[in-house]
């Protein structure tokens, strides 16, 4: 993998573009710490561009014996409105909202 620093600057007119696309005032030092900080994270995501289309995110190991084997479970109902403070029947009674 071959590594190439490319530094993305943004420039205050893209800063400023983006401001009123959105909708913001920003002071000129608010306009220029967001120009950094755009270009930093440009920069990150050049890196990530870097990074071999061979390399395999491994999530799991290939040994799943660490994992619990799913199986069928009967629910129990009864046994979850048992902690309810409040209810009707088998429904849960709670204040209005609105």
């Amino acid at each position: 993998m071959t590594k190439t620093k490319t530094k993305t600057k943004i420039t205050a007119e893209e800063v400023r573009r983006l401001g009123n696309l959105a909708k913001l005032s920003m002071s000129a030092s608010e306009e220029e710490r967001l120009r950094e900080e755009l270009s930093s994270i440009l920069n990150y995501f050049h890196i990530v561009d870097q990074v071999s289309e061979d390399v395999v995110i491994d999530q799991l190991s290939d040994d799943a014996s660490n994992l619990r084997a799913d199986e069928v479970r009967p629910s129990d109902p009864e046994g979850v409105l048992r902690g309810v403070p409040q209810r009707k029947g088998r429904f849960v009674k709670a204040p209005r909202v609105f």
